[in-house]
């Protein structure tokens, strides 16, 4: 690789989406935050990439809105991370490289983009770790099919600070509500998914991939009704939603999901200046 050229293209770069990711803001969903706070969406193709809006998140957040001064990394708060996936994305202490997190300028927005591509593992399972040591998530709540016997995964890390994280495993989501009412942090809720979630939980032999979820059935996960959707929206900071087609069937097939998840929250889709989420998914 030429690094002169990399270092003059890099020098004259603005403001960079990392590659393949794309984001829109849209009002909160809670009633009581309506016209004070917004929700910043994230779009990445690969899910490693989501490690950028996660950052970009927590550097907003660092921003005490009384004083406007940025709070220490050390003492910061961040938000839980709900993650749903067909994998265990977490990862853990071996992907990562402790010297080059402690280099990386988590406010540089390009310099955290080009280390999503280069620096994470680039078979988008091992990003949930570094986020963790970084302090840029709280406790962690992985819901996935992965793994039939997934909650005796469930376990404890420290940051890089020495500050205990919790990373829940569940199969259930009632499970899942359940415990994230007895240890979240009260500190909001990043909400992370990887479209493959969306389809089924039996492994096919010989494919990457299990057939989609019908859309009703992705409805009904999404519905307001259930607990946890008021739990994940109530106090929502950020969203980011991976396409990953390898792990679905197709890059149609990615679209076709999220068409489905799309409509069950927004009465007009993100991008669209009438974006707005459907009523009635929080009360106040």
């Amino acid at each position: 690789m030429n690094q002169d050229l990399v270092q003059t293209l890099t020098a004259r770069i603005g403001h960079v989406n990392p590659p393949g990711g794309e984001s829109d803001f849209v009002d909160h969903p809670n009633p009581a935050y309506h016209n004070k706070q917004s929700v910043e969406v994230g779009f990445v193709i690969e899910h490693r990439f989501a490690f950028y809006y996660w950052l970009k998140c927590k550097q907003k957040l660092r921003r005490s809105r009384r004083t406007k001064e940025l709070i220490a990394d050390e003492l910061f708060m961040p938000p839980d991370l709900v993650s749903w996936d067909w994998h265990d994305d977490v990862g853990g202490e071996c992907d990562f490289v402790e010297s080059e997190l402690r280099l990386l300028n988590q406010a540089d927005e390009q310099e955290v983009a080009l280390f999503c591509w280069a620096g994470l593992r680039q078979i988008n399972d091992g990003h949930i770790a570094p986020a963790i040591w970084l302090n840029a998530v709280g406790n962690v709540y992985v819901i996935q099919k992965q793994k039939q016997d997934c909650k005796r995964e469930s376990h404890v890390v420290k940051d890089r600070y020495g500050h205990e994280h919790s990373i829940f495993y569940f199969r259930s989501m009632n499970d899942f509500t359940r415990k994230f009412e007895e240890t979240h942090s009260g500190t909001g809720i990043i909400w992370d998914v990887d479209l493959d979630f969306f389809t089924k939980g039996r492994r096919v032999s010989d494919q990457r991939y299990t057939p989609p979820l019908r859309g009703d059935e992705i409805q009904a996960m999404l519905s307001p009704e259930n607990p946890w959707m008021p739990l994940i929206l109530r106090e929502l900071k950020a969203v980011t939603i991976a396409l990953e087609p390898t792990y679905t069937g197709g890059l149609s097939v990615s679209l076709d999901l999220y068409r489905h998840w799309e409509s069950a929250l927004f009465a007009a889709p993100l991008f669209n200046k009438k974006c707005r989420w459907r009523k009635g998914l929080v009360t106040a």
